[in-house]
């Protein structure tokens, strides 16, 4: 009687050094994304508005305090006008400052800078309606009172961007850019598109009057309740 002694097939060398470098390969990505899931995390939290504590800023002639409530909104005491704006420009940018530019960019026609192509069509509509041009002309004939409290906001402004130009909003990182000193063209012009906005446009207009030609004036009333659109 004969009997056999089986044993199992040893995988080849090859095979076992394909999984070794794929475990490997897969242990490099993973750590690679968790460092830079937390270089975002960390460019992000840095950005955050300092809401404890106290910081110094020059430009303000006395003390100013900001207390915000459970919902963050800050509210503001300051023993001059020129400081509560100064103040509310810093709060202001601390909070939003790359919306401000975006809001400025799209009402002076400058959004293709950094989005490119995608926004030429609406700069071009920007410039050609001039709000950037009003913008400039109102600023030269503003009153005394109205110049200085804007350039107050101005100041606020500036003094943020100036003071964190090295920990500006994620935003501005993704898309390689610094945003320019805030002015008082740059608020008058956010002023008038937001009026462009609220404004009914004429291509707004045109579809009224086709929706009331096709459904009579009952039914468009309803759909149109409010009058301003």
């Amino acid at each position: 009687m004969r009997a056999d002694t089986l044993s199992p097939i040893a995988p080849s060398r090859s095979r076992v050094r394909i999984w070794r470098t794929t475990g490997l390969v897969a242990a490099v990505l993973v750590f690679a994304l968790i460092g830079v899931l937390f270089w975002l995390f960390s460019i992000a939290r840095s950005s955050l508005p300092e809401i404890d504590g106290t910081v110094a800023v020059r430009g303000l002639s006395a003390p100013v305090r900001v207390t915000r409530d459970g919902h963050g909104v800050p509210t503001i005491d300051a023993l001059t006008t020129n400081d509560l704006f100064f103040a509310q420009g810093y709060v202001t940018a601390q909070d939003r400052l790359f919306q401000m530019d975006l809001l400025r960019r799209a009402a002076e026609g400058d959004l293709a800078e950094i989005v490119g192509e995608v926004a030429v069509k609406h700069d071009r509509q920007q410039r050609i309606l001039g709000i950037r041009a009003t913008a400039e002309k109102d600023a030269l004939n503003a009153t005394p009172e109205d110049r200085e409290r804007f350039e107050a906001y101005s100041r606020g402004v500036n003094a943020y961007m100036t003071s964190h130009r090295t920990n500006l909003p994620l935003e501005f990182r993704i898309l390689r850019y610094s945003p320019r000193q805030w002015s008082l063209q740059d608020s008058l012009a956010i002023a008038y598109q937001m009026v462009q906005t609220l404004s009914i446009s004429p291509k707004a207009a045109l579809v009224r009057e086709k929706v009331l030609a096709k459904l009579g004036p009952e039914l468009t009333a309803d759909l149109y309740v409010n009058s301003s659109w």
